[in-house]
């Protein structure tokens, strides 16, 4: 085997323990819309806009109460975008590291260097694009779209003569629908989407770093993905492609790199580096992937006992290969080499 080809095996196992901590840091931002809902219903509660029989003062309580909870909004939305930007920044710092020494260690003597500042951690954080923007206006972006989206549902309750209660139902969704049906959940979607985004956004700008700042190491940037029943039909097209640097001239195909992954919203991509004079790694599913690896390896990379169910038909490669309810911390994906 290579040493793109063992680097690309150290890079997509890493994927999956980045996938995983990518579970933590929703986790984490969850709690911060977990402590926003119990706000907003408290703020229902309180202002109470149906309570009032005089039509004028109901009117003036339901302008009170969207105005008092967009406030709370914002505030919540600029607490996880600042929690978000300090931990893609230690996610930099980390990946960076872990970079050099996968590479590192496929050498006798080190030939990867990689001088990657606190200052220059958060500029790759605040200048990576997901989807064509920077995480700071998406996060402005979502906290706009929750306000008007409260606001929405406030007046259309409030003509339909709705209770205090079936207005906190508008945005806490109802028992019956598992509470999937109230805004609060359009909110966690959207930001479980931006997590996978820009940790991907993120990772790719470190080891881009990497490879700029060693010209003579690397000479090319390759595109895994994970091939599985949720692939999409863009990774599916640029998996395992190759393109030169400098200039990101496609290699043995046409496809354009235009910017690199993540390529759409919850991509599960990676970029590795093509280190000079080596042949790029060959593309795999996912499938063959797991085939050559222990079951002990299995189950330390899926969880124990997932492998199994995917064998007997239980769960699907896509199930297997989704990491949620095994969250990881950054300090625990910075002790693992």
């Amino acid at each position: 085997m290579g040493r793109n080809e063992r680097l690309a095996e150290k890079l997509r196992i890493r994927q999956l323990y980045l996938l995983r901590h990518q579970v933590s840091v929703r986790s984490e931002l969850d709690r911060f819309l977990a402590t926003l809902d119990t706000a907003i219903a408290g703020l229902i509660v309180s202002i109470a806009p149906s309570e009032p029989a005089r039509q004028a003062y109901r009117a003036q309580r339901l302008d009170k109460l969207i105005a008092a909870v967009a406030d709370s909004i914002k505030g919540t939305y600029a607490d996880m975008q600042k929690y978000h930007r300090r931990e893609m920044q230690q996610l930099a710092d980390v990946e960076a590291a872990y970079l050099v020494k996968a590479v590192n260690d496929l050498f006798e003597k080190a030939p990867v260097t990689l001088n990657l500042t606190a200052a220059d951690a958060l500029k790759l954080v605040d200048t990576a694009l997901v989807a064509g923007a920077p995480m700071k206006d998406w996060w402005a972006e979502q906290s706009r779209a929750m306000q008007l989206k409260f606001s929405h549902q406030m007046r259309v309750g409030f003509i339909g003569g709705e209770s205090d209660t079936d207005l906190v139902k508008r945005v806490r969704g109802t028992k019956e629908m598992n509470y999937t049906d109230g805004i609060m959940e359009v909110s966690r979607r959207s930001a479980k989407i931006l997590v996978r985004g820009a940790s991907s956004a993120v990772v790719s700008a470190t080891r881009k770093k990497a490879i700029g700042d060693n010209p003579d190491v690397f000479d090319g940037i390759q595109q895994i993905s994970v091939l599985d029943g949720r692939t999409s039909h863009i990774c599916m097209a640029y998996a395992g492609k190759v393109w030169s640097l400098p200039g990101y001239k496609p290699e043995g195909h046409s496809l354009p790199y235009n910017g690199g992954v993540p390529r759409h919203p919850n991509c599960r991509s990676t970029e590795i580096p093509v280190l000079t004079g080596e042949s790029p790694a060959e593309d795999m599913d996912f499938d063959t992937f797991l085939k050559g690896k222990s079951a002990a390896q299995v189950d330390e990379l899926l969880g124990k006992g997932r492998a199994d169910l995917f064998g007997s038909g239980r769960i699907t490669l896509s199930d297997l290969v989704d990491q949620q309810g095994r969250p990881l911390t950054l300090e625990q994906l910075r002790k693992i080499h």
